[in-house]
C-alpha cells in the first residue's frame, strides 16, 4: 500500500514538474505576441468570488468570420465559409481537393471525417471589422427604406427593430476579431503579420462541408477556447462581471469594463500579463 502510494506521489511530482516546464518554456524570453484586447473579445466564461486562485475565473475567447453578404441576418457568425478559404487555401493545408471532387458520391456525406491542425490568424480591429462595419450600414439602409415603405408591415419593422440591436451590440461589444488567414507554416505567418498588437496565432480544426456539389471549408474550433485568470486579477473582473454579463443571445449593449494585455509564448498558449479596469467599470472598483 506504501508503495503504490509513493508512486502516485511520484507521478503526480513528475506531472507537476512538465506542467511546470512548460509553462515556463512557454513564457521565456519575449513573447510572439502581445495584445491588449477587451471584454468584446474576452468577456468572463466563469467567475467566483474568492481568494483561492483555484476558483475558476477564465476568459472566453471569441471572434468573428467576416460575412460580405448584405442580405445577412445575423452580425455575428463563425460557421461560414471565410472568403479566404478557397480551394487554393485548402490545398495548401493538406487538403486533395481534385480527389474529393472526383468522387462525389464517395466524399459527399464523410467530409466530417477530413480536418487538419493549422494556424489561424485572427486580425484585431482590422480592415475585416471595418468592413463588416459598412455591409452593416448597407444592410440597416435597405431595412430602413422597406420599413418606412410598409409601416403597417409588422414584419419589416421587426427586421429593422432587431438589426437596430444587432448593429448596435457590433458597434459597442461584439468581438473585433476575425480570422483571416490560415496555414502550416508557423514562422511564414509570423513574418506575413508581424505585428504582435494587432494579431493573434492561435491552433484551430479546419475541415470540410458540402454545399450542394461544392466543398467548402470551415474553421470548426479554436483548440484555445478560455484563458486562465490568476490572481489579482481573477478578484477584480470577478467584481466587474457581477452585473450584467456578455454573451451571444444578450440582447443589452455593454459598453467594455476592462482591458487586457494578452500573451502568446513560444507553444502558442496565451496568459494574462494585466487587467486594468476601463472608465464604465462599476464603481465599486474604485
Amino acid at each position: 500500500m506504501r508503495k503504490l502510494i509513493l508512486v502516485g506521489a511520484s507521478v503526480l511530482l513528475l506531472t507537476n514538474v512538465v506542467v511546470l516546464a512548460g509553462v515556463s518554456y512557454n513564457r521565456s524570453g519575449e513573447p510572439l505576441v502581445s495584445i491588449e484586447l477587451t471584454e468584446r473579445e474576452l468577456p468572463v466564461w466563469q467567475s467566483y468570488n474568492s481568494a483561492d486562485e483555484n476558483s475558476g475565473t477564465a476568459l472566453s475567447l471569441k471572434w468573428q468570420v467576416f460575412n460580405p453578404d448584405e442580405n445577412l441576418e445575423y452580425l455575428s457568425n463563425t460557421y461560414i465559409t471565410p472568403s479566404w478559404l478557397d480551394d487554393e487555401k485548402l490545398t495548401a493545408l493538406g487538403f486533395d481537393m481534385d480527389i474529393l471532387k472526383a468522387d462525389i458520391e464517395k466524399y459527399q456525406y464523410r467530409t466530417w471525417h477530413h480536418s487538419v491542425e493549422a494556424l489561424v490568424v485572427l486580425e484585431y480591429q482590422g480592415d475585416s471589422y471595418q468592413r463588416m462595419l459598412t455591409v452593416a450600414e448597407n444592410r440597416m439602409e435597405i431595412l430602413q427604406k422597406r420599413a418606412a415603405n410598409f409601416p403597417d408591415d409588422k414584419r419589416e419593422q421587426n427586421k429593422l427593430s432587431n438589426f437596430k440591436k444587432q448593429l448596435s451590440r457590433l458597434k459597442t461589444s461584439q468581438s473585433r476579431l476575425y480570422a483571416i488567414d490560415a496555414g502550416l507554416d508557423e514562422n511564414a505567418l509570423f513574418q506575413k503579420y508581424a505585428d504582435k498588437n494587432r494579431y493573434l496565432f492561435v491552433k484551430a480544426e479546419i475541415g470540410l462541408r458540402w454545399n450542394k456539389k461544392d466543398i467548402e471549408g470551415r474553421i470548426r474550433q479554436l483548440y484555445v477556447k478560455q484563458v486562465h485568470v490568476p490572481l489579482p486579477f481573477s478578484n477584480m473582473l470577478s467584481r466587474i462581471s457581477a452585473g450584467e454579463r456578455y454573451g451571444a443571445y444578450n440582447t443589452t449593449v455593454v459598453t467594455p469594463r476592462y482591458r487586457v494585455q494578452l500573451n502568446i509564448g513560444q507553444r502558442l498558449e496565451p496568459w494574462v500579463a494585466s487587467v486594468v479596469a476601463t472608465e464604465s467599470a462599476d464603481s465599486s472598483l474604485k
